[in-house]
């Protein structure tokens, strides 16, 4: 789910009733006044997350898929270890008050956190601390939960392979108390007024460092109860459902339709000059993409598709050497792997006008190519079908 930050809710907003949040000790909004209308806005508490439930996106609602991995949990314990059911939930409403594990991708510490509603958005709303905690800086990465049942009794690292890169997007630790302290230091310079002073707009007019610019932040009640609670913000809303629910990136299906749909919105904006825009994506993620991909092609292992027995050189004979298998033998990395981003790369160099360095680089590349795979007499189609 895309990591989006919340520090207050509305019970409304999250679809969990009144009586069900004051269980979870939400007995009071921000205004100290009881708990009493889903229009009440009430301070998240740290530990605590709202999941997605979007209509409008193309995956299936957290509620959906955490409801059918509860039931498998309790008909694990149940049929496989002889013990009673422990979720035992007769909806996806039951899952609030459930724990779960938030895991960030590419690292192996997840952190305890406790299911409070599901929104109509597809995002994994959080605390900016839980997102912190989870070593992510909330600017629209990705991260995962699992039930905690489920990460305790089906992980061991005896599933995982032997090679470093298995130790990442597995929970091989556990943080059960959220400690301010300990999370980034990226989040310590978020502010949490209420209001900013006037000071704050004659401190922008006189074009003053940030640092020079006094306001409450994280980093100033660290330590302290209010590390907790007390975070304040500036505007409110009326609905947190009433925006984009869903990013275009989820929804567009190719990378040409997600480029293209960048490309446009780079045309449109009189800031962005979209030749930069072009070179930037060609340099940080294409050209790095096809360089990458072809290196691994030439250094790849090869796959026996009856045994999988890894070798590093094909057999001479053709086939797998494993006694009583000589099944296939196949590339463990694919040419449509390496090549896939090279014509639309070409494509989008000729449209934007990019730099003549970056046009020789990619030249250069495609000779590459064309020297370890040959000439193709049909070229796989290009960005240029839909930037004319």
């Amino acid at each position: 789910m895309t990591q989006m930050p919340l520090t207050h809710f509305k019970p409304k907003e999250i679809g969990t009733s009144i009586e069900k949040l004051k269980e979870l000790g939400y007995t009071k909004d921000i205004h100290n006044k009881l708990l009493e209308s889903p229009e009440q806005i009430v301070e998240l508490k740290p530990q605590d997350i709202v999941l997605p439930a979007c209509a409008e996106s193309p995956d299936e609602g957290a509620d959906k898929v955490m409801f059918r991995v509860a039931n498998f949990i309790d008909d694990m314990l149940v049929n496989l270890y002889g013990l009673e059911p422990f979720y035992n939930l007769k909806n996806e409403k039951d899952l609030v008050g459930h724990i779960t594990l938030a895991l960030a991708p590419h690292t192996s510490a997840a952190i305890t956190t406790r299911i409070i509603g599901f929104s109509q958005t597809q995002g994994f709303l959080a605390h900016p601390l839980v997102h912190a905690a989870t070593r992510r800086d909330c600017d629209g990465d990705e991260a995962s939960i699992s039930l905690l049942l489920d990460g305790l009794i089906n992980f061991s690292k005896k599933y995982l392979p032997a090679h470093r890169g298995s130790t990442q997007d597995a929970p091989f630790v556990m943080t059960t108390l959220l400690k301010p302290s300990e999370v980034d230091d990226m989040i310590f310079d978020l502010d949490i007024v209420w209001k900013y002073p006037l000071d704050f707009f004659q401190a922008s007019l006189d074009y003053k460092k940030p640092w020079d610019v006094e306001l409450t932040t994280y980093s100033s009640v660290l330590n302290t109860p209010k590390q907790y609670e007390g975070t304040g913000f500036t505007h409110d809303t009326n609905d947190i459902n009433e925006g984009v629910r869903c990013s275009l990136y989820k929804t567009l299906p190719s990378m040409e339709e997600k480029l293209k749909g960048q490309m446009d919105i780079a045309e449109k904006v009189r800031a962005v000059e979209t030749s930069d825009v072009a070179r930037l994506v060609i340099e940080r993620h294409f050209l790095r993409d096809v360089k990458g991909n072809l290196r691994k092609f030439s250094m790849q292992d090869f796959r026996c598709v009856k045994c999988n027995e890894i070798y590093r050189r094909p057999p001479l004979i053709g086939k797998c050497t494993v006694p009583g298998c000589g099944g296939r033998i196949i590339f463990t990395i694919s040419e449509g792997s390496v090549i896939k981003y090279l014509e639309p790369s070409v494509s989008l160099a000729n449209k934007y006008d990019v730099p003549a360095y970056l046009k020789q680089s990619l030249e250069l590349l495609r000779r590459r190519i064309e020297g370890v795979f040959g000439k193709e007499k049909e070229k796989q189609e290009g960005l240029g079908k839909w930037f004319g």
